[in-house]
């Protein structure tokens, strides 16, 4: 383990005991209020165990980044993220628990770049071509925003999952299509690990490796149903990753 890997794993460590005896505290406070305290507690497990999954994602990739110092190296490292975290892409710590995944935003078609054209293309990979092209200007129409039909003003989908909450999109083409999409893209698709109906969508800049990446960190404490999670985006610049994106949200 290199000393980026361990000094995040500390901070994983200090924070969920500090948590610990912080909450223990709340619980001894408030023992008629049992099932309160316990779900703050697993709130604030939960929460620090998936910001402290983000940090050892982090600290890891770009370990690895300046140790790749070929090219051809550094692509074969970025272009199997599913193998970049090995043994930490799952972590125990006390009673928290945190799972990561990391995700090649350029291995997606970004639903807030792709114009009606591109998404259709996708979307005929999965229901005829009526269907898709009615889906696609459904989405365009959703992002430019149609004051006279109650919409907002044109906005960004902040999330996928905002698929199914468009207006003529048959929820079945958006969950065969969201795995597919994204909204966290720069227009560049990764061409090493784009699938087939992204590449026959694409209409942007190819390119050879990722150039940004998704960390996706969920955290919970041991024996309760909530978890956080958190969506981190950011862009590769040489062998460091700068922030885009943060999303947060309990499940």
């Amino acid at each position: 383990m290199s000393d980026r890997q361990g000094a995040a794993l500390m901070i994983v460590l200090w924070i969920v005991v500090a948590l610990a005896a912080v909450s223990s505290g709340v619980v001894l406070a408030t023992r008629s209020t049992t099932g309160i305290a316990a779900n703050y507690r697993a709130r604030a497990i939960g929460r620090y165990a998936a910001e402290s999954g983000v940090a050892l994602a982090v600290a890891t990739l770009e370990d690895g980044l300046a140790t790749a110092v070929d090219p051809a190296e550094r692509r074969d490292y970025l272009n199997h993220l599913d193998r970049a975290l090995g043994a930490h892409a799952e972590t125990t710590l006390g009673d928290a628990r945190l799972a990561l995944a990391l995700v090649d935003v350029g291995s997606r078609l970004d639903a807030n770049v792709a114009d009606a054209r591109s998404l259709a293309r996708l979307f005929s990979f999965f229901t005829g071509s009526t269907g898709a092209e009615v889906a696609a200007e459904a989405v365009r129409a959703y992002a430019a925003g149609r004051p006279e039909e109650g919409l907002e003003a044109a906005r960004q989908l902040r999330s996928v999952d905002e698929l199914f909450d468009i207006p003529g999109m048959p929820p079945e083409l958006a969950r065969w299509a969201s795995g597919f999409l994204t909204v966290d893209g720069d227009g560049t698709i990764n061409r090493a690990t784009a699938s087939e109906p992204v590449l026959a969508a694409a209409a942007g800049e190819l390119r050879d490796e990722p150039s940004r990446i998704l960390v996706r960190s969920r955290g919970w404490r041991e024996g309760h149903p909530m978890t956080h999670e958190i969506e981190a985006v950011y862009a590769v610049v040489g062998s460091e990753l700068t922030l885009v994106r943060w999303r947060e949200s309990d499940r």
